[in-house]
C-alpha cells in the first residue's frame, strides 16, 4: 500500500511540476511577442497639406513670381496617423506675405496639432530709375526701366505701371536703380504765378476766351486763382494745360 501511495504521489508532483513549467513556457512567449504600433502619420504628407494652403490662399496672377519655402518637421516627432484628412489655415498672427506659420490639425480619435513655419516671397515688377535724374526733372519713357523684386522688402508707395509716371516732375534727385516713390513725383506746374494765362469759359455750346493773370502756381487739374484782364475780377479755375485755364 505505500508503495502505491508513494508512486501515486510522485505522478502527482511530476504532473504539477509540468503544468507549471509549460504554463511559464506560454506566458514567456506570449511576453516575448512584439506589442502592435500604431501607424505614424507621413510627416511629407503634413508639409504637402500646408503647401497646399498656401497655394490656393495666394492669387499668384496678382504678382510676377510667388516663392514659397516650407519649413521642417523635427524628425523625432512621432503623430499617429490621421483617419481624416488633414486640414490646415493660417495661424493667429500670421499673414500670406514674409514668414508666416501654417495650423495643421488632425481629428479622430486622437486628435493632434501641428504648426508649420514657411516663407513666402511675393515678387513684382517694379519701376526704377534707368540713369540718375535731378530734381525737377520731368520723367520720360527712358529715364525708367522695370526690374523685380521682393515686396516684403519694400515699403507701400511704388508703382508698377509707367504710364502712372511718364510726365511727372521729380521733387527729389534720384541715383540710377532707385525706386520711384509716390512722394518723390508730383504734376509738373503749366501755370506760374504772374503769367499770363488764358481763360476759357465753356457753356453748353459755346466758349469764350479771356486774357489773365495767374494768382498762383497750378498743375494740371489743380484749382486755381486767376485774375481777368478785363473786368477787373479774380474768379477761380481748372488748370488743363500749359498756359490755359478753364471755368465753367
Amino acid at each position: 500500500m505505500k508503495r502505491d501511495s508513494v508512486a501515486t504521489s510522485r505522478h502527482a508532483l511530476t504532473g504539477l511540476i509540468f503544468f507549471i513549467s509549460t504554463g511559464f513556457s506560454t506566458a514567456q512567449a506570449l511576453a516575448s511577442e512584439p506589442i502592435p504600433q500604431p501607424a505614424l502619420q507621413n510627416h511629407q504628407q503634413i508639409i504637402q497639406t500646408s503647401r497646399e494652403f498656401l497655394d490656393a490662399n495666394i492669387d499668384a496672377s496678382r504678382y510676377a513670381r510667388v516663392e514659397i519655402k516650407m519649413g521642417h518637421l523635427d524628425p523625432r516627432l512621432r503623430l499617429t496617423q490621421c483617419p481624416n484628412p488633414l486640414t490646415a489655415s493660417l495661424a493667429a498672427g500670421s499673414r500670406f506675405a514674409g514668414k508666416t506659420t501654417v495650423h495643421i490639425n488632425c481629428s479622430g480619435n486622437t486628435p493632434w496639432t501641428v504648426f508649420l513655419s514657411a516663407h513666402i516671397s511675393l515678387y513684382a515688377n517694379i519701376i526704377k530709375t534707368a540713369q540718375p535724374l535731378s530734381r525737377g526733372h520731368i520723367l520720360q519713357k527712358s529715364d525708367l526701366m522695370v526690374n523685380e523684386e521682393d515686396l516684403g522688402r519694400l515699403k507701400y508707395g511704388f508703382f508698377t505701371d509707367p504710364q502712372n509716371l511718364i510726365g511727372k516732375q521729380l521733387t527729389r534727385r534720384l541715383k540710377q536703380n532707385s525706386i520711384i516713390r509716390a512722394n518723390y513725383i508730383k504734376s509738373p506746374t503749366l501755370v506760374k504765378r504772374g503769367e499770363l494765362v488764358s481763360i476759357i469759359a465753356e457753356n453748353s455750346g459755346y466758349s469764350v476766351r479771356m486774357t489773365g493773370t495767374a494768382m498762383m502756381d497750378g498743375a494740371r487739374g489743380d484749382r486755381i486763382r486767376v485774375k481777368n484782364l478785363s473786368s477787373k475780377r479774380i474768379i477761380e479755375g481748372i488748370v488743363k494745360k500749359s498756359g490755359v485755364v478753364s471755368i465753367n
